[in-house]
Formats: structure tokens, sequence, C-alpha cells
């Protein structure tokens, strides 16, 4: 698929309809939460024991390498098996690959689970990216050749 125009009209077509900003944006928020929970599980027993908000700050800081490979993990395998992580479910958005119209490969959700964290410590700008272009296309989504769809 060479332009952006290109996909907008051949999602079109196949009367498909590109996920809004807004809603990519409440399903980044969910997720976002759903990360928190699961390290806030991970670490409740030392956070519990410790006295201060610097011992709390270290903490973290040490753990923050198994944050980023939970965030991977998270994103990568439930894109590939579902198409959406959980927030992109509660919305009712997907990610679908580009070409195939279909959810997309392995390859496609690690390298855009990839780009996104790298997005993410770019203070967003990835993201920032989907609001110039026609299919709200973000660093990952071009990256992994894939877009996001509205289900309702």
């Amino acid at each position: 698929m060479s332009t952006n125009q290109e996909l907008f009209d051949k999602l079109e077509k196949e009367e498909l309809k590109i996920a809004s900003f807004k809603k990519r944006f409440l399903a980044y928020i969910i997720d976002s939460f759903v990360i928190l929970a699961i390290v806030s599980i991970i670490l409740l027993d030392k956070i519990n024991s410790m006295q201060t908000y610097d011992e709390i700050h270290n903490l973290l800081m040490r753990f923050a390498g198994g944050i980023l490979i939970l965030q991977f993990a998270y994103h990568s395998l439930f894109t590939y098996l579902y198409g959406a992580t959980l927030g992109k479910m509660l919305l009712k958005i997907m990610v679908i690959d580009q070409e195939l119209l279909d959810k997309p490969n392995f390859t496609q959700s690690a390298l855009r689970a990839g780009v996104r964290q790298i997005s993410d410590m770019l203070y967003g700008l990835g993201f920032a990216w989907a609001l110039s272009n026609i299919v709200l296309k973000t660093w990952h989504d071009y990256a992994a050749k894939t877009v996001v769809i509205d289900l309702a």
C-alpha cells in the first residue's frame, strides 16, 4: 500500500471504519492502568514494607526493565492473539494488517509493541503523528504496516 489515501479508500471499500483518536487514546489510558495494576500486584509486598516515597521510587527504578518487558509482552501477545489489547477490546477497536485486513502476525505485533515503547519514551511523539494523517496511523502502525479500525 503506497499511500494513506489508498489505504483509506481500501478500508472504505471494505466498509471498515478507522478508529477515532479519542478511542485510541482512551484504550491507551486503560492499557496503562492494566500494566499499573499488574506491576502493583507483583510489587505489593515490597511496597507495603517501605517507609518513604524515595524507597518506592528506587524500587520502581530497579524494576523499570521488568516493566518494559511486561509492557512489550502484553502488547505483543494481545495484539497477536486477539488483534486488540484489553483497552481496545473494551472500546471495540482492533489492530489489523493493512494488506490482509486481518489480525497482525506475531512479527508485526512484536515490531508494533517495540516501536510503541520507543514512542512512549519520546513523550508520545509517535502517537501524536496519528493526528497528521487521514488513517490516524502512529509510528508503530507505520513500522508494522497496521491500522486500527472501529468495530462498533
